[in-house]
């Protein structure tokens, strides 16, 4: 083997001094706010010309008889059922990526109950289902009008 400063070929080693900065910059990039949403009423979100917008919306989260999970868009996520008011018939599939950390829904067990929906805010903190929140995400509205949903990043009270 070579000198200290040499790799195992016998040439000299380098140094890359800007590694640290490039990792660096890469993981506040990971961990930098989601992008902020437009304000949006609820009642106006599924339109066509609000596909594809970062939109911000207040309403209560719940599940429907079932909840389906995927991993169609990058991460494995859960459509939950989102409402301007409890109960209400008109509602929006609210994809929120599954784990344990903030913005988040924990893994469900078949045959779950109402109280074994574990979602958590922000802050990583559980959400209560009978209070009100605000979801950040991206709206996905199809040209029929027949499917809308939004790829939750942010879950605030």
């Amino acid at each position: 083997m070579g000198a200290p400063n040499e790799n195992i070929w016998g040439q000299p080693m380098r140094t890359f001094p800007s590694l640290p900065i490039v990792l660096a910059s890469g993981l506040l990039a990971a961990c930098s706010p989601s992008e902020p949403g437009v304000p949006m009423e609820f009642s106006k979100a599924c339109a066509v010309e609000n596909d594809k917008k970062v939109v911000e919306m207040s309403g209560f989260l719940s599940a429907s008889v079932t909840v389906f999970c995927s991993n169609r868009s990058g991460r494995m996520e859960c459509a939950y059922k989102f409402t301007e008011t409890p109960g209400a018939e008109r509602s929006i599939s609210a994809d929120i990526e599954q784990g344990s950390g903030s913005n988040s829904a924990e893994k469900l067990k078949s045959g779950y109950r109402r109280e074994d929906i574990k979602i958590r805010d922000n802050a990583g903190n559980l959400v209560n289902l009978a209070e009100r929140v605000r979801l950040t995400g991206k709206l996905s509205v199809s040209p029929d009008l027949r499917a809308c949903f939004m790829k939750v990043t942010q879950i605030q009270r």
